[in-house]
């Protein structure tokens, strides 16, 4: 026995009244009752199925015509298992994913299953990672990207669900090959979430950038999000030193942009919706100056550290992974992004004047960003790019040479954290102070290497050169201290807390911060004995804590060798020291 458009009719309308209460009337859904069109949907559905049971027993086993019967009820089985999902029914909704892919597996290649077929994987796929179950959420995806080749590779021509309830005479040619290739972009999306869970992040970009090339390719893609996308795939690209790709990633990001401001929210006729696009597009263009602004600082990061290298080093600074890498996968039919590429360089740094355009470019995005997030309105964002700015600064001062201007430098990078350490409240943005007041005791050292570096070549420096090493000293260590004391720390004891335990993490910066106390401490310059014997004291004292806590904390220990090596030494020659001056001032 054959099936009829007639007999499908019935079913097809009920089909499309689900799929209408969840795509439209679940918008209107009252806060109370936020299921309630999805829970009407499944209703509906769940009565589709029930009688597509009834017509599939009616049909000839092995037909063609039970075959579509079969392959409706998977979508239909498919969707009902998403209501569930979304409803947060995980456990049915699985149920009933796995009975949808029992379906359709056999016949995983005949036109009529294979989009169902792969949707219901890519479910299932999802349902696992959203569990935490990566690794069987890959295994679903695999079997999905396997279909989809399978396909390709096979000649199908694969149907839609429109199809399977049409006639063949109504069968729309294409649709179902744009399903199946929509199908298998998401698989790939996918696919990059779950790899980058697994820790393949080199996985992860290759699947998040084919799905940003499938969507170009098939004008397939939100303009707003294509561009973020892209954009934030090129952190992962230059943190690689794919400097190249990741340029490339971020002219598309800010061409997509520019385009969705030219084509998209001019053609909006609902005023609410158009403003609500204008704000968006002034959001995610902040967003996305501020990569561009992180692919700087990155370049003048790592072209400092190539430089630091010593040429005779083991690979020096051509090194693995401290090279630019050229290659680079390009985006067909956007046109026009060399005018974006061409603004910043895609190598490292080797000159100042390489490094003050790279800065200068740096400085120009951030202002973009600063336009947007304000200290009045997002004072935690407006905090990480004033930290950048500061950052921009104090990296362009490695490649000035003369120590004026790095002072110069330096002063501008204290300037953007002292304003933003006068304006954060410590309590609510305690993370971000912390990191400012360490970064600020850091940059006042910084100055004062300066500083004494030139005192060197005085043969008698003058008071107000003594006074400005001392002020530096006094304003580095207050940085310090403050970070130390938001640890709970006493500064008179020095004593790390049990209680709340800090996490190891923590605790290598604060050890950091007694090293630098302690080294700051005794570069105060001053005649008076009782002044000297007091700055050596506290000098011992940071030092001698230094090593208390790393021989009771090994594993952090680990990674201060160097700096352990130098306070084991003070230890043991500040008390000679110390007892040399009380002598002094005894006599």
């Amino acid at each position: 026995m054959g099936i009829t458009k007639e007999s499908l009719s019935d079913i097809r309308e009920e089909f499309e009244k689900a799929h209408k209460k969840i795509d439209e009337d679940a918008r209107n859904d009252p806060p109370t009752e936020p299921f309630r069109s999805h829970y009407a949907a499944r209703d509906i559905l769940q009565s589709v199925q029930r009688k597509l049971k009834d017509l599939a027993e009616t049909l000839d086993e092995g037909s063609d015509a039970r075959l579509t019967v079969r392959c409706i009820l998977a979508n239909v089985l498919k969707d009902i298992g998403r209501i569930s999902i979304f409803t947060e029914e995980l456990g049915n909704g699985e149920l009933v994913l796995v009975e949808a892919l029992g379906l359709v597996r056999e016949e995983r290649e005949r036109p009529q299953a294979v989009n169902g077929y792969v949707e219901v994987l890519n479910q299932l796929g999802i349902l696992q990672c959203n569990r935490g179950n990566f690794e069987e959420s890959k295994g679903f995806l695999d079997l999905a990207k396997e279909a989809y080749e399978g396909a390709k590779g096979g000649g199908v021509e694969p149907l839609t669900i429109s199809d399977l309830f049409g006639s063949k005479d109504e069968v729309e040619k294409g649709k179902g090959q744009l399903l199946l290739e929509k199908n298998h972009t998401l698989t790939l999306y996918y696919l990059a979430q779950v790899y980058g869970y697994l820790e393949d992040l080199t996985g992860s970009a290759r699947f998040c950038h084919l799905t940003l090339k499938r969507q170009l390719n098939y004008n397939d893609f939100e303009h707003v999000d294509w561009a973020l996308n892209a954009a934030t795939l090129s952190q992962y690209y230059f943190s690689q030193n794919h400097l190249s790709q990741a340029r490339h990633l971020l002219a598309a990001a800010s061409y997509m942009l520019d385009r969705f401001e030219e084509e998209v929210i001019p053609k909006e006729t609902n005023e609410a919706v158009k403003t609500e696009k204008i704000e968006t597009h002034r959001h995610r263009s902040a967003d996305i100056a501020r990569c561009w602004a992180k692919y700087g600082i990155h370049i003048l990061a790592t072209s400092k550290e190539r430089l630091c290298k010593d040429d005779d080093e083991d690979g020096g600074a051509g090194k693995v992974g401290l090279s630019p890498v050229r290659e680079i996968d390009r985006f067909i039919g956007l046109d026009g992004l060399s005018a974006y590429e061409d603004q910043v360089a895609d190598e490292f740094c080797l000159t100042l004047e390489d490094a003050k355009l790279v800065m200068l470019n740096g400085l120009s995005w951030l202002g973009k960003a600063k336009d947007y997030y304000t200290k009045e309105t997002e004072a935690s964002q407006y905090a990480k790019i004033v930290q950048d700015v500061a950052s921009l600064y104090k990296h362009l001062a490695f490649f000035d040479d003369d120590e004026d201007n790095q002072c110069k430098l330096y002063k501008r990078c204290v300037d953007q954290l002292e304003d933003l350490d006068s304006v954060l409240n410590a309590t609510y943005y305690q993370t971000i102070c912390r990191e400012v007041w360490y970064e600020l005791g850091l940059t006042y050292g910084k100055m004062l290497d300066v500083k004494l570096s030139k005192l060197e070549t005085v043969e008698r420096p003058t008071p107000h050169a003594l006074n400005k090493i001392n002020h530096l000293c006094e304003k580095s260590i207050a940085k310090f201290q403050k970070f130390i004391e938001s640890y709970k720390i006493p500064l008179d004891t020095l004593e790390i807390p049990a209680s709340p335990a800090i996490d190891p993490a923590e605790l290598q910066p604060i050890l950091f911060a007694y090293f630098h106390i302690g080294r700051l401490y005794y570069k105060v310059i001053t005649p008076d004995k009782r002044l000297q014997l007091n700055n050596v004291q506290n000098s011992f004292r940071y030092y001698h804590h230094f090593v208390k806590q790393c021989e009771a904390n090994e594993a952090v220990a680990a990674h201060l060798g160097a700096e352990m090596g130098v306070c084991k030494e003070m230890s043991q020659l500040l008390p000679l020291k110390i007892k040399k001056l009380i002598s002094e001032i005894n006599d």
